[in-house]
């Protein structure tokens, strides 16, 4: 899932209230939790979600009882815990993730959790997603990638029985196609899923050697982006994307793929199910390399984690660091995993769809993905902007280099 949203101040503390919900049937009586450590947990995900995770873990620590609430993702989420943190009501473990890392660390919200038990065995890449100046901030179990899903039999039509590894042999694929009377490819531009610039500048920047906790402080995605934006746009300079598409949402795309009406189409395993349902032969490839010369890296991200309130001591302390090691248990990945969740941490292994294997293995596991709102500040921004920005280069009403200065002047402006 792709997070774009985030806000900027905090509502009233009455309208937060609203939108926690209590989970009542977690925990025991009033009576019965004399005595007990209460730790107050504010989750973005749902009642029917969290409950197996807080029952098992109140079985296994029966001196500790969840206070759980709930918002809903994102600027709900966001909004309700910034209210309860300048309100003096902070929840004991919250979440932590693109939209609101900086604000909490920089304001001094959460605990420094580098060198944790239940940290040291997270993928390199979910650490990086939050750290700052060297030091984790959050608890990151499990990540996403993107790939490319594509119709086996329009493929073999035009001699194909394995994908392609780069994309100078993607852009050949997609020429046999047109030539065939096939269409070759399609994406979500009306959503903002430009999913193969992301893939590409991860894949640039491991090169290089960069810290991705470092751009930030630069904070110019669009001159970061800039190469692999000008080695995506030849999928439409070329002919192979249909630059009028610029209004087909996911669903419209994914539409087009299962009735045929396209061979390709970048997306995720939330699209397995439908994919299934149409009865076709499909396969489901990693994003090629943007060359022989660099890696095949996804559009991809790291789950949002898990958060300690930094001013927590005694007891208190003790009853979160348990319940975050507690989510690295083997108990704990196993009812993630078969949640759907792709674990990556060290150890584990999730039980993925065969459809997603290679992605899982050769992306996700190794953390070679990369999310250009992941890593800058005002990622809300720079979400919108994007979305907006890529339509009119799509369309042909900017070039590459105009996207990138757009881009970062918007971000210059928004600081």
């Amino acid at each position: 899932m792709k997070f774009n949203k985030s806000v900027k101040v905090a509502i009233a503390a009455a309208a937060a209230a609203a939108m926690l919900v209590p989970l009542a049937a977690c925990g025991s009586s009033n009576g019965a939790d004399s005595g007990k450590i209460t730790l107050s947990y504010l989750s973005w995900s749902n009642e029917n979600d969290a409950k197996p995770y807080i029952e098992e873990f109140e079985k296994e620590n029966p001196d500790i009882k969840i206070d759980f609430s709930y918002a809903p993702p994102t600027a709900e989420y966001i909004q309700t815990l910034q209210t309860r943190l300048v309100g003096n009501q902070a929840p004991d473990v919250f979440v932590i993730t693109s939209e609101n890392k900086a604000d909490l660390i920089k304001n001094g919200y959460v605990m420094d959790l580098t060198g944790k038990s239940y940290t040291e065995k997270l993928s390199d890449a979910n650490k990086e997603f939050l750290t700052k100046d060297g030091k984790l901030y959050g608890q990151s179990i499990s990540s996403w990638a993107a790939g490319i899903a594509y119709n086996k039999d329009m493929l073999k039509q035009v001699g194909y029985t394995e994908f392609p590894k780069t994309w100078d042999e993607f852009l050949k694929l997609c020429k046999k196609l047109k030539d065939a009377g096939i269409s070759p490819y399609i994406e979500s531009i009306a959503d903002g899923n430009d999913r193969i610039p992301d893939s590409f500048t991860g894949s640039i920047l491991a090169k290089k050697g960069t810290d991705l906790t470092t751009l930030a402080d630069g904070n110019t995605p669009g001159a970061n982006e800039l190469e692999g934006i000008k080695a995506w746009m030849k999928v439409y300079d070329e002919g192979y994307a249909d630059r009028n598409a610029v209004g087909v949402s996911g669903d419209d795309a994914k539409t087009q793929f299962v009735n045929g009406q396209v061979a390709m189409y970048t997306t995720g395993a939330w699209d397995f199910d439908t994919f299934k349902q149409a009865g076709f032969d499909w396969g489901f490839a990693p994003i090629p390399a943007i060359d022989s010369e660099h890696e095949a890296y996804a559009q991809g991200s790291p789950s949002p984690g898990l958060a300690i309130y930094s001013k927590l001591t005694g007891d208190k302390l003790k009853a979160a660091e348990k319940f975050l090691e507690f989510q690295v248990s083997e108990w704990s990945l196993k009812k993630h995993s078969e949640s759907g969740d792709a674990i990556t941490v060290e150890g584990f292994s999730s039980d993925v769809d065969e459809h997603y294997k290679d992605v899982y293995e050769n992306n996700v596991k190794t953390g070679k993905y990369f999310l250009i709102t992941n890593f800058y500040n005002n990622p809300d921004v720079l979400g919108s902007t994007n979305t907006s920005e890529i339509q009119q280069l799509v369309q042909g009403a900017i070039t590459p280099e105009q996207w990138a200065k757009n881009i970062d002047e918007k971000m210059a402006s928004a600081q």
